[in-house]
């Protein structure tokens, strides 16, 4: 337990902004990326366009499962610990959960393993996605090798502009629920969150990029549906946990 702990103080630990004013922000790892909820399905309606990604690209990604079918992407943490989101443990049973590490595609190959504790975030708030975290304990230990290993959490909040890698197997098509079989990723730019809170898609006031959040965009590659609780990664370290938003974290909306 105190080592799970440890792992949310890395997420929600204070850290220093890169500002002129090099202010202390408490800053979680969570990425504000157009991926789709459920409840916002009558908004969809851009098309996804990504790349096709090896597993040797991003070892540390694993697709989370519930009774073997694709849910949310999670990331290694450690050969016991895998981070995902919230939303993609809360409304299932430990036993029904599974991951899948190792493999390009979400539906064989790699090593499979069960689920031994769930731990998410105590101040996950459901409707507006704040702290959308959840540790999930494995119920025995990966096998690390060339398609399978952890990655380090970012020690500091990425630049504006900076360019990293979201991966995951999320829907292909925006207005489908099927997933990818084979993992995809795509290159996305952090932007200011003024930017997202500007964008439009939050009109109705209820939900705001907070100071907890980092928000990306991309040009013709993005994140959909499915993709939730994936890895956002910069230079090597996980930035960002993709957590929510609409239309594919398109410019209009990021």
């Amino acid at each position: 337990e105190d080592s799970i702990q440890e792992v949310y103080k890395k997420c929600l630990g204070k850290v220093h902004h890169n500002s002129d004013h090099n202010m202390i922000v408490n800053w979680g790892l969570i990425i504000s990326l157009q991926l789709f909820s459920a409840i916002r399905m009558d908004a969809f309606r851009a098309n996804r366009q990504h790349s096709t990604n090896s597993i040797m690209k991003a070892p540390w990604q694993v697709s989370v499962q519930v009774q073997g079918s694709h849910i949310c992407g999670g990331s290694i943490l450690s050969p016991s610990i895998i981070l995902t989101a919230a939303q993609c443990t809360k409304l299932f049973d430990v036993e029904e959960l599974q991951i899948r590490a190792g493999s390009s595609y979400w539906d064989r190959g790699g090593q499979v393993v069960r689920i031994k504790k769930v731990r998410e975030n105590l101040s996950y708030k459901v409707h507006t996605y704040e702290n959308d975290l959840s540790l999930l304990i494995l119920s025995k230990n990966l096998t690390f090798g060339p398609t399978v290993k952890s990655i380090k959490l970012t020690t500091k909040v990425p630049n504006v502009n900076a360019r990293a890698l979201a991966s995951g197997w999320g829907s292909a098509i925006a207005d489908r629920s099927k997933h990818s079989r084979k993992l995809h990723d795509a290159n996305m730019r952090i932007v200011d969150r003024n930017i997202c809170n500007e964008s439009g898609f939050f009109d109705d006031g209820q939900i705001r990029a907070t100071i907890s959040m980092v928000c990306a965009i991309g040009n013709n590659e993005n994140a959909c549906q499915g993709d939730s609780g994936g890895p956002l990664v910069e230079n090597g370290n996980l930035v960002g946990v993709l957590s929510w938003g609409i239309e594919c974290a398109t410019k209009e909306h990021p």
